[in-house]
């Protein structure tokens, strides 16, 4: 299975240097090379229906040392991704003898 992820926005030096200092027995997989070497790992746990496995490299990949990538970009992609503009929903006001 060719690997298609994108690793770069875990490519920084924040995520190094937290991945530098992680001493948690289960080790977090916070910078681009580790996570992608987790992440192969989980698709050969999956793959052989490994239990305990599929557990650890879960562990690893969401662990507290974990940060978000630096800019999300579309897979493929060097483009951001673009999301609507969060809006609330619509309630009738009191008074407004539109709304009832």
């Amino acid at each position: 299975m060719a690997e298609t992820t994108d690793w770069s926005g875990f490519d920084t030096e924040a995520h190094q240097a937290a991945q530098a200092n992680c001493h948690h027995l289960i080790h977090c997989a916070v910078d681009a090379d580790t996570r992608a070497a987790v992440s192969r790992h989980l698709d050969y746990a999956r793959s052989v229906g490994d239990g305990p496995g599929i557990l650890l490299t879960i562990a690893q990949l969401t662990g507290p040392c974990c940060l978000p990538p630096s800019a999300p970009t579309l897979p493929g992609t060097s483009t951001p991704p673009t999301s609507p503009p969060r809006t609330s929903p619509s309630r009738p006001q009191e008074g407004n003898p539109s709304s009832g």
